[in-house]
């Protein structure tokens, strides 16, 4: 039994390592005679069986109107063969860089494809990861489109799509005509969201202390000082008493500069951050990943800027998109590369 199981593992070794030399990693890839494979249907093989039957009877029974029949059927699929062929030879596939998603939602590649054939029109496509995630699509001659392909997640880290599937089997459906792709390129999939976080640490919600008085002059939009008006500024913020002076010299109107209040960083701790302590890694991280969302909302609204640590790692306090999505890739990377992903 040992040596069946070494030789079956040096057989799909084998078979693996002959598959990746033909099928390498690329996010471009042309479809050709070398990649491209074609075999029968189920209903193809039931065809070529009633005319081989048909071919028997018509020479057991010397009959020229069953081999005229017989020829015509076979003749029929060897054109239906080429056509299924060429339906696909020569289309080009391009991968685009998907937009990164939460473990557990499903992700959407962008799959761009394009026909230069001027003349052919292509129908009955299907991009497929699996049997139940698949994309149908047609593309007219001399044209490129783009269709989506939806896979799920399960785990955070970087998600390798190991092969997606092109295929056809227009016109008749007697064959079946298929290529395989492995795109170069890996997603990252961010860590799961936790539905039970507790608030950000550090933040206390509306009502739950009594508001400074700065922070309430800044919640509440009251202003302070004079400076030109600005294109863009609220009309609430224009000082109308002293515009009417500036207005009367020839000068433009007066706008309120607004008090700023400046909240302290937020630092969000793998190690040391309440709440996390009892739990295990992954559930950190999505604990993590749920509280940088809500230290961006909250700064949208007025809050403040937040870091994150990650062991020896930091990330320094800042805010926007750009931000968020540097220290999601670190939750992702960690701890492989805490730094992420560009």
């Amino acid at each position: 039994m040992t040596n069946r199981s070494a030789v079956r593992q040096r057989w799909r070794a084998w078979v693996a390592a002959w598959w990746a030399a033909r099928l390498p990693r690329q996010d471009t890839v042309t479809l050709t005679h070398r990649n491209l494979y074609i075999l029968p249907t189920r209903a193809g093989w039931a065809f070529i069986v009633v005319v081989l039957v048909l071919l028997l009877a018509s020479i057991n029974e010397q009959l020229n109107l069953g081999y005229a029949l017989t020829f015509l059927l076979g003749g029929s699929a060897l054109v239906g063969l080429h056509q299924t062929h060429a339906n696909l030879h020569g289309l080009q596939w391009q991968w685009h860089p998907p937009t990164r998603v939460h473990a557990g939602a499903a992700l959407s590649l962008q799959l761009q494809v394009h026909n230069p054939h001027r003349r052919r029109h292509r129908f009955g496509l299907t991009a497929r990861w699996d049997d139940q995630h698949a994309a149908a699509l047609e593309v007219p001659a001399g044209a490129t489109l783009r269709c989506e392909l939806d896979i799920p997640t399960t785990a955070r880290g970087p998600l390798h799509i190991e092969r997606l599937t092109l295929e056809t089997r227009y016109p008749l459906g007697l064959f079946r005509a298929w290529g395989y792709w492995r795109p170069a390129s890996t997603v990252l999939v961010w860590p799961a969201l936790d539905p039970h976080a507790p608030p950000l640490p550090g933040h206390t919600g509306d009502g739950d202390l009594p508001d400074s008085p700065a922070a309430s002059l800044g919640r509440q939009g009251q202003l302070d000082g004079l400076r030109s008006y600005q294109r863009g500024d609220p009309m609430k913020w224009v000082a109308w008493k002293k515009s009417t002076h500036t207005l009367a010299a020839g000068a433009g109107l007066v706008a309120r500069e607004p008090t700023r209040h400046h909240s302290p960083d937020v630092w969000l701790d793998l190690e040391h951050s309440p709440g996390l302590g009892s739990l295990p890694m992954e559930a950190r991280l999505s604990r993590l990943a749920t509280w940088l969302l809500q230290a961006e909302a909250d700064h949208g609204e007025g809050g403040a800027e937040y870091g994150l640590i990650l062991g020896a790692h930091r990330i320094a306090p800042a805010h926007g998109p750009a931000h968020l999505r540097h220290c999601l890739d670190a939750l992702a990377c960690w701890p492989q590369a805490p730094g992420g992903a560009a």
